[in-house]
């Protein structure tokens, strides 16, 4: 059932405020800095011949060899628009210029493609000036995550267009806006032959921050169909019932709508169509207020999921675009209206998710984020690693500076308390804030002037703050509480020195929607255990295309020691630097309470963690539930591969393939379809496996649904079949002939002119 968002709170008089450039904001030693530089490092490890490769290939350009990984499996060229990107706002946050010398030679490449091919076409799909063709002629065959048989091909080019897009604003490239400008030509004179209706239907299958990028591109022209295009990617299926206040996410894929939303905030800002506005309030307020984690990430398994335990029982845990596309709302909704509050969630994600999302020493970056207990994160690694959380990942790490600073008119505000340096040239003023929230509850903000200038410095009050007090030479400078700041309005001169001194605590934040489960947090630092260092399978991952996934051995969850009584009373502060925290538990087995040493999560590499632990009155009565929840969940025979039907990357890891099918949603449940075919070509390279299990909904006497399997070239009848619960099993055996360099390639075809069951899992098992 769809949740009516309720309005937030008491309505504000949005008030607009000015950004700066990242070109005018540089960090200063801290996490964020090591961040940063490691991030410069893992750009520049890329080869850029290797990144171009996709495009001189569809460009009919003599090239070398592309990467592999997903770069080689049909999303060739969207890590090339992710570099662009990365490139620019690098530079533009660094002012390195190896990162410019970079940009530059992509851009030649790209430049030589658009050139080759003629029509403003550029990109590194396969088959992509094709794909084009097609779709100006009325061929569509669009489901999630393909289009016209090809894997998220909008999503693909939205990555080059954006990338474009970003090296003319943060880099300043003319020549890249001219190559954005004419790409954008070529794709209006694709659409404008596709009738509304058809177009609404290609919008079935993930395309990325199209209507982002539109508008982004009607604001640098003032071309009014650019404006229009960007309008015609608003998606009306997901825009009506967010602009109506509901909440329809369940079961969907998380990142597709962020993207989609971020459209709509810049959409609201170009157009002042109150829509848009409030589709985009009605998002961020259900997402960050029901669907967000204590990190500041969400999803489960890529989805939005109504089940919260699924947060703490996968191991698929947060996925980082999504974060990244949440911060990049979060920015535009803030910009829009000065609402403070939308910076508590832009701070908890900045600090926890993001910025424990590489790897400080090699820079590896992260996918997934578990929040099982006593589970790991895998990296990635320059040469074999191509994932979507790759491509945003080496941008996510320029924009620390991003929002530290604001302008209401000629004030200056300070938002986040990390530590960055603005030169404001245009009033002779440099600020320079000194803070580490993870080491102390104190920062420090200088502001030099060259001449005598007035303004009011407003020094952000956050909600994690009980009380906030500014001192100047150790006394304390009279302050106005004005809409969430602490305002010191004043001539400056010279060079004054203020320290803000927070007085925070530890919160204990329950895991929305089941308070059984609990975070700990010092302010907006989320706080973890080490769980030891053992079976981190694949902590460096290879070319394998589930490489992102931490895919060894989970711990049992009663193993989890659980929290007795009151939670906010289990935690005492060890040492505030290093920020430690003493956690009491009952531990499995233990007849007394004992200790676990809580740290900033962030800290926390190459290592099992805890971030969520169970609560209860009685440690027992709790751990016996985790048992059983064990039990659920535990296979009852040896599952050797599976595909979880309709879920896009394990769809993509097993050579999805079909037509006339569709994937849905249904009560939070992926399922797969079909009026024609799919397959999957499950794994076994040992020859062990022995059945395929197809696992489906039942169809009801209504709803007739035939079906037939094929393992191979063969069609195979079931050898058992069970239903229970309204879902069918289908057991088939396995023979040699079904199996082909070490895969089992499984088809399930419609029959009689019925349309398939809706397939929820397909299994290879071992017998």
């Amino acid at each position: 059932m769809p949740l009516t968002v309720a309005p937030s709170g008491a309505p504000r008089t949005p008030r607009p405020v000015g950004t700066f450039p990242l070109s005018q904001v540089r960090l200063l030693d801290g996490p964020f800095r090591v961040a940063q530089d490691a991030s410069v490092r893992y750009v520049l490890a890329l080869d850029p011949d290797r990144l171009c490769a996709p495009y001189l290939r569809e460009a009919g350009l003599p090239s070398g060899p592309g990467y592999g990984n997903w770069e080689g499996d049909g999303m060739g060229g969207h890590m090339g628009g992710h570099h662009l990107s990365a490139c620019a706002k690098l530079w533009a946050a660094t002012g390195d210029a190896r990162l410019r010398d970079r940009l530059e030679r992509v851009l030649d490449v790209l430049e030589r493609c658009q050139e080759a091919v003629g029509t403003g076409y550029l990109g590194g799909v396969p088959g992509g000036a094709r794909l084009g063709e097609e779709l100006a002629a009325g061929v569509v065959d669009a489901d999630t995550f393909s289009l016209n048989g090809r894997w998220v091909p909008l999503y693909n080019l939205h990555k080059t267009f954006a990338g474009l897009l970003d090296a003319a604003t943060f880099a300043g490239s003319a020549r890249a806006m001219r190559l954005a400008v004419a790409w954008a030509g070529w794709w209006l004179s694709v659409s404008r032959a596709v009738p509304d209706d058809v177009f609404e239907d290609v919008l079935t299958t993930e395309f990325g921050g199209m209507a982002d990028a539109f508008a982004t591109l009607a604001q640098l022209t003032g071309d009014p169909a650019h404006l229009a295009e960007a309008r015609r990617f608003e998606h009306r299926r997901l825009l009506d019932p967010l602009a109506a206040g509901r909440d329809e996410l369940g079961g969907l894929h998380a990142n597709t709508q962020i993207a989609k939303v971020v459209g709509y905030a810049r959409l609201a800002d170009l157009t002042g169509e109150e829509r848009y506005a409030a589709a985009a309030d009605t998002f961020w307020r259900t997402v960050t207020g029901h669907r967000t984690l204590a990190i500041g990430g969400n999803s489960v398994r890529e989805h939005f999921h109504d089940d919260p335990v699924a947060a703490v029982t996968d191991r698929q845990g947060p996925e980082t675009c999504n974060t990244a596309n949440m911060l990049e709302l979060t920015a535009l909704r803030f910009a829009a209206t000065g609402d403070l509050d939308l910076l508590e969630h832009y701070e908890r994600a900045t600090y926890n998710h993001v910025l424990s999302s590489q790897h400080p020493q090699h820079g590896g970056l992260v996918y997934f984020t578990p929040l099982r207990p006593a589970h790991y994160r895998v990296y990635s690694q320059p040469e074999t690693s191509m994932w979507c959380c790759v491509g945003t990942g080496t941008e996510n790490h320029a924009g620390y500076g991003a929002l530290v600073f604001s302008r209401y008119d000629d004030d200056l505000a300070v938002n986040l308390y990390l530590g960055a340096e603005l030169d404001w040239a245009e009033r002779g003023a440099t600020v320079r804030v000194e803070a580490d929230l993870h080491r102390s509850d104190v920062a420090v903000v200088r502001v030099a002037v060259r001449e005598p200038v007035a303004f009011a410095l407003r020094l952000r009050r956050p909600g994690w703050a009980s009380e906030v007090v500014v001192e100047e030479d150790g006394a304390p400078v009279a302050t106005v509480l004005d809409d969430g700041h602490l305002v010191v309005r004043r001539t400056w001169s010279g060079e004054r020195t203020l320290t803000v001194r927070f007085t925070t605590g530890l919160v204990a934040e329950p895991l929305p929607g089941d308070a059984s489960w609990v975070a700990y947090r010092w302010g907006p630092v989320v706080l973890a255990a080490r769980d030891g260092e053992d079976d981190l399978d694949g902590l460096l991952a290879g070319p394998e295309r589930m490489g992102h996934v931490a895919a060894g051995p989970v711990r049992p969850l009663a193993a989890t020691p659980v929290v007795v009584g009151d939670p906010a009373r289990a935690v005492t502060l060890a040492a505030r630097d290093p920020l430690t925290v003493d956690l009491t538990v009952r531990c499995a087995g233990a007849d007394v309470p004992t200790r676990v040493r809580l740290e900033p999560f962030t800290r926390l590499h190459d290592v099992r963690y805890t971030v969520y632990w169970p609560v209860g009155e009685d440690a027992d009565v709790r751990r016996a539930r985790l048992t059983a929840l064990d039990a659920s969940d535990a296979p009852r025979v040896t599952v050797l591969d599976e595909v979880a039907a309709g879920e896009q990357q394990p769809e993509s890891d097993h050579g999805f393939a079909g037509e006339g099918t569709r994937a849905r949603s249904d009560g939070g449940t992926r399922t797969r379809s079909a009026r024609g075919w799919f397959s999957y070509a499950l794994r076994d390279p040992e020859g062990r496996g022995r059945v395929v299990r197809v696992t489906y909904r039942a169809a009801g006497a209504d709803d007739p649904r035939a079906h037939e399997v094929r393992l191979g070239p063969a069609v195979v009848q079931p050898a058992a079949t069970a239903e229970r619960d309204g879902v069918v099993h289908e057991d088939l055996p396995v023979d040699g002939a079904a199996r082909t360099d070490g895969l089992v390639v499984v088809t399930v075809l419609a029959r009689d002119g019925l349309p398939t069951p809706d397939v929820t899992a397909v299994q290879l098992l071992a017998g």
